[in-house]
């Protein structure tokens, strides 16, 4: 099973019943997986911080969200994070593609890897980077539930090769 799939698995598991995207590379070839689930339904969005609001709907009207994006639209999202889900403690489950970092070949994506981790920190969300080699979907499912019950934000940075 690809590590695409294993987080499919963990985001039907998990009853994620939307995810909300505007794709990069490497988030495209998991919403290419995603598209193939009949219990999750892909909304593309415009803007990264449309996609925080879908999923927060999807979360408000009984469904439960996720929003797929990369780090470099995760940096614009401060201002919806802060306004909409810490403020109504609406919880939200990002999986973000971590460009930059040293598994990323592309050298224009490190200053994006350089501060994705800090600026997480500073905004005081909660986070973890995707073990590969360990159970995705697992990984998945406890982010997922994590974001629920403390009805916050949580974060799964995931690399290119977390996908294959």
């Amino acid at each position: 099973m690809t590590g695409a799939r294993q987080i499919v698995a963990g985001l039907e598991s998990a009853g994620v019943t939307l995810a909300a995207s505007l794709p990069d590379t490497w988030i495209g070839k998991l919403v290419e997986e995603v598209r193939r689930s009949s219990a999750i339904r892909v909304v593309d969005v415009a803007r990264e911080e449309e996609a925080v609001a879908v999923a927060c709907g999807a979360n408000l009207a009984g469904g439960r969200g996720a929003v797929l994006i990369q780090n470099a639209g995760l940096l614009n999202c401060g201002g919806i994070l802060a306004g909409l889900v810490e403020l109504y403690h609406l919880p939200c489950f990002f999986i973000v593609s971590l460009r930059g970092d040293s598994r990323d070949p592309i050298y224009y994506h490190e200053p994006k890897g350089r501060v994705t981790e800090a600026t997480l920190q500073a905004w005081r969300l909660r986070y973890a980077i995707a073990h590969h080699g360990r159970d995705l979907a697992v990984q998945v499912r406890q982010g997922v539930e994590s974001s629920v019950e403390s009805q916050s934000a949580y974060v799964l940075l995931i690399s290119g090769e977390d996908l294959a």
